[in-house]
């Protein structure tokens, strides 16, 4: 009588009962209180949550983790299904993280940048040690997403502030000189100009074309990516497709900012007015988002593959280990 081979045990998969529940909360806050530093969200508050609250540069830092958050949520059915595996590597990673934060604590690490870094590798370490590294194919995204609403260190902010500021005006500079009887030229990140007897300068300020712009547009074209169903080569062109679309952005911000103020009433260029047409630009940007993905979605369309009888009807879709 042969012997019966003998079962291979299933490892255990993601639940998020009232217990499960019980100890993520346990966790959160536990990771928040190690971090309190930079996520303190009462007086004195922390260094992140500070400049969320009083830089303009990251105020839709508190949108980021809710958007990262809804990413996870998407991808559920999957995350839970995922087999658990413990692994040491998420302790080194996560052991890592705390000491580099705690060597910047002792003012041991002179970069100030450090320390957020530090929280975003004791996240990762965390999520690997406690799920697995099967779960960073569902969640590496949304980690990586969060980086977002990290500010980043003000030399590097600066370096690339000014070179975007120069484009637009000069951008701008070239659209508006087509228009007769105006004499219009950039001045390192200024714009000085003549028409009918008044002239001026206006100052291209790091809202319209610098990184605060820029990183918002980018953060919004790679949501337009992450949210669609869609293979990923054309998620890679939508992410790469961020920066071109959000520097085309803001030169349209400033060009018609600049026409306000010469042609109409310079009030319509500051204060509410230029704040409601940064809005209508997010808005602007978003749709060349939504149309670069349904241009892309269109133009290559992948054809049914035959099936063993050579019928070209569609397939399921192949699903992966952690679908069932």
């Amino acid at each position: 009588m042969a012997a019966r081979p003998a079962s291979i045990p299933q490892a255990a998969t993601l639940t998020f009962d009232r217990p499960a529940r019980v100890r993520a909360a346990l966790v959160a806050a536990l990771f928040v209180a190690t971090f309190w530093h930079l996520l303190a969200f009462i007086p004195p508050l922390g260094l992140l949550v500070h400049a969320w609250i009083y830089e303009a540069d990251w105020s839709h830092g508190p949108l980021i983790p809710l958007f990262a958050a809804y990413l996870v949520y998407v991808k559920w059915e999957r995350v839970r299904r995922c087999p658990v595996r413990h692994t040491w590597v998420g302790l080194v990673v996560l052991l890592l993280g705390l000491s580099v934060y705690l060597w910047s604590l002792a003012r041991m690490l002179p970069f100030g940048y450090v320390r957020p870094l530090a929280m975003m590798t004791t996240l990762l370490g965390l999520i690997v040690f406690l799920c697995g590294l099967p779960l960073l194919y569902y969640v590496w995204l949304p980690w990586l997403y969060l980086f977002f609403a990290i500010p980043l260190p003000q030399r590097l902010y600066f370096a690339w502030t000014n070179p975007l500021r120069r484009i637009a005006a000069g951008a701008a500079s070239a659209v508006l000189g087509l228009v007769p009887d105006l004499n219009i030229e950039r001045v390192g990140s200024n714009i000085e100009y003549f028409y009918r007897g008044a002239s001026g300068v206006i100052g291209i300020a790091d809202a319209c074309s610098g990184m605060r712009s820029t990183v918002t547009l980018c953060a919004l074209g790679v949501a337009v990516a992450c949210l669609s169903d869609r293979p990923l080569w054309q998620r890679i062109v939508l992410v790469a497709a961020c920066v071109p679309i959000a520097t085309f952005c803001n030169i349209i911000r400033v060009t018609t900012t600049c026409w306000l103020h010469i042609f109409v009433d310079p009030k319509y260029a500051s204060g509410q007015y230029h704040m409601m047409f940064g809005l209508v630009v997010i808005l602007l940007a978003f749709g060349i988002f939504s149309a670069l993905g349904w241009l892309l979605s269109h133009l290559w369309v992948e054809e049914p593959a035959a099936n063993a009888d050579g019928d070209e009807s569609c397939r399921p879709a192949e699903r992966g280990p952690s679908e069932s």
